[in-house]
């Protein structure tokens, strides 16, 4: 055995680098080497979680609770402003950059699994949630939200190659957080590089203790050209609707959503957010937008709900945006106010 111990070193070496590429994961690494801070959001609605299910869990749930799931979309609410308008009620929002119905269910299945039992769930639907051709939600949602126990539970759902591709990034940093050494090099000799340190630091704080509504980064903006409205319309369109194949996946997970919302008789109202006219125009006018209404809505109504079209309501309007594709800032209070609505119209 001792002349065989070169057999180890394959071994040794393999423990060595597995090690080492656990330091990818350290807080004080990844805004060296990250090109961007959109896993900040992910990894504090993570955060979040946790602490709703301990407040429940120790009993300090007093208010009304309410629960918001959706896209960047319905994430910039103001949450002192809530506050104020809406003092009987704790609204959480677990919303993120980019989202889609896996999301949603590893949330949800999470909160009614640690004791928390909302009052209202807000979820937020939309035809790009369903296309399995766009590579977004494997970059966001399948690298960032879920934990081990949810992947294994529904790999059947998720399927092998999605299996596969979050055991990689599960199990190696540098799969997850890419070692930009470039990114890293300039970072480090870079003066002002404390100031965007910071501002994660506070972007991340910002979440936590506001229930995880964020800053806005565009705070009172409204773009007020039409031509830009509509090049960024085409972007978002190019971007998450190109080649559209509808994802059997998603709507899999879409249903257990409602039907699990349906036994729990929790409230619930499904939104399509607004978005602006050329965004309308360029959606509205794809036969995938109407194949995901019709399906979707069906499915909704299955379960006793309703999907609103915020773009096709006399209970909500608002017409200021900050791209093609998201509502302004002063669209929140009035959202929220349809929301309510709805909420006591149907005699909660």
């Amino acid at each position: 055995m001792k002349n065989k111990k070169f057999l180890f070193i394959p071994v040794v070496l393999f423990l060595f680098l597995f090690l080492l590429d656990k330091i990818f994961l350290l807080d004080a690494v990844k805004p060296y080497i990250k090109s961007d801070f959109t896993y900040i959001y992910y990894e504090a609605k993570t955060d979040l979680l946790k602490q709703l299910i301990q407040r429940a869990k120790a009993g300090k749930q007093q208010k009304k609770l309410m629960i918001l799931l959706g896209s960047s979309r319905l994430l910039y609410f103001d949450a002192k402003e809530l506050e104020e308008f809406y003092p009987d009620w704790d609204i959480y929002n677990f919303s993120s950059a980019v989202t889609t119905p896996a999301y949603y269910a590893y949330f949800l299945e999470r909160l009614i699994e640690g004791g928390v039992r909302p009052d209202l769930i807000v979820m937020e639907s939309d035809p790009n949630q369903f296309n399995e051709s766009t590579p977004v939600f494997k970059n966001s949602n399948l690298t960032y939200s879920f934990d081990l126990p949810f992947i294994m539970k529904y790999s059947f759902v998720f399927g092998k190659e999605y299996v596969s591709f979050y055991l990689g990034k599960f199990l190696f940093a540098s799969s997850k957080n890419k070692p930009y050494l470039d990114i890293a090099y300039k970072r480090l000799k870079d003066p002002n590089h404390k100031i965007i340190y910071d501002m994660r630091k506070k972007v991340r704080d910002h979440l936590l203790t506001n229930k995880g509504h964020a800053m806005s980064p565009v705070e009172g903006f409204i773009e007020k050209d039409f031509a830009r409205l509509q090049a960024t319309s085409e972007r978002t369109v190019a971007w998450l609707f190109s080649n559209y194949i509808e994802s059997e996946m998603q709507y899999t997970f879409f249903e257990n959503i409602l039907q699990k919302i349906k036994n729990a008789k929790i409230p619930l109202i499904v939104v399509w957010p607004q978005s602006s006219l050329p965004m309308q125009e360029l959606l509205k006018s794809a036969k995938s937008t109407d194949r995901w209404w019709t399906k979707t809505k069906g499915l909704v109504e299955r379960y006793g709900f309703k999907l609103h079209d915020l773009d096709n309501t006399d209970e909500f309007y608002c017409n200021s945006f900050a791209d093609g594709g998201h509502m302004a800032r002063d669209c929140y209070h009035p959202l929220m106010r349809f929301v309510m609505l709805q909420y006591y119209k149907e005699g909660q």
